[in-house]
């Protein structure tokens, strides 16, 4: 595999990514963890940069309003888990720009999602590292799971509820929409939230599906044997990477080196097959690729001393692409993989 780098580009302490596309538009969004700017980059046009907001930053989740070039974003969620002041805001896109308003308050939240119901209901998923901090290392106080309704015209949340399971340094998101839940990673394992459409109780259902700590996991079937595969970083920000079975039964591969300080994580279908990618911010800070080669899992470097916080892959036009948030140095990347 050849990696071609078609961006590099300055974004101090770069963090989220995202890609927001329609049948009009196609752009690249990354937005940084302290107080710096969040861009646009259009995948139309050359990758050229809008800037969509120029400072408050402190963003650790981008995700698209369905069916829209809208997007809510958190701020104020800086490093060092200061987010007793993290924020939601809503962005409105007007063909060049987006406008920016603070749509709710909503402390610590680190991962949130929007999950198309029926007859366009929005349901909101919301998990917060913890409920409350003392100081940087206080993890007395739990992370919770919100679930509610987002309201697209007033841009609020209905009906917000509080799961009961508490769970410690809650950190993981990884949703698989069209099979009705998402994953959600702690201290306590890997657990799995199905969606009130698709639970046997019509109401959200939250279940472990793994007891070891996680920090994050992603879902595929790697090597094509009909099941889909996990992927997880395990410790929080951890140093071990590991495949496993589609029922956590079995350990099916472990990077031999140590990988401190995991955080990108993505999983999903490239050039006809199906890849994970990783990276870690410590040490040697690699951002690999994982795929199957004649039976055998194969780890290619994409980029050394990238210190990736997160990654995400596409294709468009037949081409494959990787789009980094380098966080380590400070560098917005977009790479191009080629057979």
């Amino acid at each position: 595999m050849k990696i071609n780098k078609l961006l590099s580009d300055r974004l101090e302490a770069c963090y989220s990514v995202c890609r927001l596309q329609n049948q009009d538009y196609d752009f690249l969004l990354v937005a940084s963890e302290v107080d710096q700017a969040c861009f646009a980059y259009d995948l139309n046009s050359d990758l050229a940069k809008i800037v969509v907001w120029e400072d408050v930053g402190g963003t650790m989740s981008i995700i698209p309003i369905p069916g829209t070039m809208d997007f809510l974003a958190t701020q104020k969620f800086y490093p060092g888990f200061k987010a007793k002041d993290c924020q939601v805001v809503y962005a409105s896109f007007q063909g060049d720009h987006w406008d920016i308003c603070n749509a709710f308050d909503f402390p610590y939240l680190h991962r949130f999602d929007l999950i198309k119901g029926k007859e366009n209901q929005l349901y909101f998923i919301g998990c917060t590292i913890a409920n409350s901090k003392a100081y940087t290392e206080d993890w007395s106080d739990k992370g919770r799971i919100f679930v509610a309704r987002f309201n697209t015209q007033n841009h609020t949340l209905e009906g917000l509820q509080q799961l009961p399971q508490t769970l410690l340094k809650n950190h993981g998101y990884y949703a698989i929409q069209d099979e009705g839940y998402s994953l959600i990673t702690s201290v306590e394992g890997v657990f799995k939230l199905t969606y009130p459409e698709f639970s046997t109780t019509g109401d959200w259902q939250l279940e472990r599906l793994f007891d070891e700590e996680t920090s994050d996991v992603v879902k595929v079937d790697i090597n094509q044997d009909g099941k889909d595969e996990y992927m997880i970083i395990q410790g929080f920000h951890g140093d071990r990477l590991r495949i496993f079975t589609e029922d956590f039964g079995r350990e099916l591969f472990h990077y031999p080196e140590k990988t401190p300080f995991g955080h990108a994580i993505w999983s999903g279908r490239l050039l006809n097959q199906t890849c994970f990618v990783f990276g870690w911010r410590s040490e040697k800070a690699e951002l690999r690729l994982f795929h199957f080669v004649d039976g055998h899992l194969v780890s290619e470097l994409v980029d050394a001393k990238a210190a990736s916080s997160n990654v995400l892959a596409f294709e468009k036009d037949g081409k494959a692409y990787l789009f980094s948030a380098n966080n380590g140095r400070g560098e917005v990347a977009l790479y191009q993989l080629v057979k």
